[in-house]
């Protein structure tokens, strides 16, 4: 994913299990939809660690939101 700042993603449902990478960027949020399946139900905001790796699990309905001054890169892997 890559994100300038302002920029919102499309609303998107992950269906696997994934490990997100994060590479740039200062902050960035998820809006989560009322319907979401994943761990995350409530918006969030956080500061972005580049070289930060996460687990998530799937499930979740979201929308990714650079709250930051900087572009914003993530790479995510789909565990299949």
């Amino acid at each position: 994913m890559d994100l300038a700042p302002g920029a919102r993603s499309a609303t998107h449902r992950h269906e696997v299990d994934y490990v997100l990478v994060q590479i740039e960027g200062d902050r960035i949020a998820a809006m989560p939809e009322p319907d979401s399946g994943g761990a995350y139900t409530e918006y969030i905001e956080a500061d972005v660690v580049p070289g930060k790796a996460r687990y998530i699990r799937r499930g979740g309905i979201e929308t990714a939101i650079n709250i930051g001054q900087r572009r914003y890169r993530e790479i995510l892997i789909e565990l299949k």
